[in-house]
């Protein structure tokens, strides 16, 4: 039986919760920005292994069998190094609850991929009001702090301003890596009011002036390496696209002159912003954790660490190294790391493929999603996008939106390869990654508001990881 359109609203609302939850609601003054996140995430994955093992197990299998047989065969094996990996750590139950948290990421996606192919425009429409108002409210929520700033406090931090939606401004930039590509699609679709035109223009600005304000460096060298790719791959369908967002950060940038610069000045107030541009190149200690994380690699090459393991190597830099690839590779190993990549690197380059196909009839959807995930991409190589539990979210969110669009002209699957085999495999794994999601969560949630507040009256780092407190044991 096929995903109905009702059934895509069913589904859609849990992930749209979680994610408008976790900037929004702030459920208990005494936890981190970032333990809470990771709560509601916990909370929409362990539904998931439910629904995966149960009434969507057909509609994951059909999205599996879309794939080529020998990406099917790379993720199973990368998940299979990764569980034995698992069983050679240190820390077996650290290992099992990140190991549980990818493979359940992963499966989200497939099963939002199906959706999105099934439901077509009716996805494609309730998806972009869930991003446009995620882009409202962290806007709205930064913005009343600006106010509080400059009318309550007397003085202007660009720092705080982000403290009452992420626990790091840092977390706010992997944000916006995703949604600014994503919030021009409206405008590119066409079809709005002249005030509908004017808000959501409006609202791609400050988003881009909040970019200029978080000096996170990441999401500029992120936002101008997707837009490079995409304009060296296929100029014409992306022009439309590149233009917009260069008039958007044109008022953006003039509208942090006015608020930032030039209103502290007028009124007399002091104002501390944070400015990158004089230290573009330093590394702020990554060269020391990408050189840790490198030194595991040779130590432990075929079966790492154990996942999350980075975390148990104390240091004074961080609990994760910055690093996608690095990361993958110090912990689950090199094979297991290629089993990721490659199919990953393929996907990648057969959406781009897609996009000089359609030259004649761009799909500005399609554009909208290949720059928002280049970008996730490309930050993830100097950043923590596949460790902060926001954005993997968000991650999962779009990759599955544009792994359906890609596929909708991809007749459906009716006989599944494997069938079998893959019909007993996928309720197990998702059986058995909600066992091992509880175990590993249940001694962890009880504390975080103690442990953390340990740390913080230590005067100690807190290394965001799985927790906010980042180090295990």
């Amino acid at each position: 039986m096929g995903l109905t359109p009702l059934g895509v609203l069913r589904a859609l609302p849990l992930l749209g919760l979680t994610l408008v939850a976790g900037v929004a609601i702030d459920f208990s003054p005494e936890i981190s920005w970032h333990d809470q996140q990771r709560i509601e995430q916990l909370i929409l994955l362990l539904v998931t292994a439910l629904t995966v093992a149960s009434v969507c197990r057909k509609n994951l299998l059909i999205s599996l069998a879309s794939l080529p047989i020998s990406c099917r065969w790379a993720l199973s094996i990368a998940f299979l190094l990764g569980g034995v990996s698992t069983g050679f750590s240190a820390h077996p139950r650290f290992a099992w609850m990140e190991w549980a948290t990818l493979l359940l990421l992963v499966g989200l996606v497939f099963l939002l991929g199906d959706q999105s192919r099934r439901s077509n425009a009716r996805f494609d429409e309730w998806s972009i009001r869930l991003v446009v108002a995620l882009a409202l409210v962290i806007a709205l929520k930064i913005m009343t702090a600006y106010l509080a700033s400059m009318v309550v406090m007397g003085r202007l931090d660009s720092i705080m301003l982000f403290e009452g939606t992420f626990s790091n401004r840092r977390f706010f930039g992997q944000v916006a890596s995703m949604l600014v590509p994503l919030l021009a699609y409206p405008l590119l679709r066409g079809g709005l009011s002249g005030r509908a035109q004017v808000a959501l223009f409006a609202l791609l600005a400050v988003w881009w002036m909040l970019v200029i304000v978080s000096g996170t460096r990441g999401t500029w060298a992120a936002l101008l390496l997707a837009s490079g790719v995409l304009v060296l791959w296929a100029w014409r369908v992306v022009w439309p696209w590149l233009k917009l967002q260069f008039a958007a950060f044109s008022l953006g940038a003039l509208l942090f002159l006015v608020l930032f610069v030039w209103l502290p000045w007028f009124v007399g107030q002091d104002a501390s912003i944070e400015g990158r541009l004089s230290n573009l190149s330093a590394l702020n200690g990554r060269a020391e954790l990408w050189t840790l994380a490198w030194a595991q690699i040779q130590a432990h090459p075929w079966l790492g660490i154990g996942p999350m393991h980075l975390a148990a190597v104390r240091n004074d830099f961080g609990a994760h190294p910055h690093n996608s690839v690095l990361q993958l590779a110090a912990e689950w190993g090199v094979p297991a790391t290629l089993a990721f990549v490659l199919p990953a690197a393929a996907g990648m380059l057969r959406l781009l493929g897609r996009l000089r196909q359609n030259e004649a009839a761009p799909n500005v959807l399609l554009v909208c999603l290949a720059a928002s995930l280049l970008a996730a991409g490309a930050q993830s190589m100097v950043d923590g996008v596949i460790v902060i539990p926001y954005t993997q979210t968000l991650l999962a969110l779009v990759a599955g939106w544009a792994l359906g669009v890609y596929l909708r002209d991809t007749p459906l699957t009716t006989v599944v390869p494997d069938s079998h085999m893959m019909r007993i495999a996928i309720p197990v794994l998702s059986i058995l990654a909600f066992a091992a999601l509880l175990y590993g969560v249940f001694p962890e949630v009880l504390n975080r508001a103690e442990v953390t507040q340990a740390y913080v009256d230590a005067g100690k780092l807190i290394p965001p990881r799985y927790w906010g407190v980042g180090w295990i044991p």
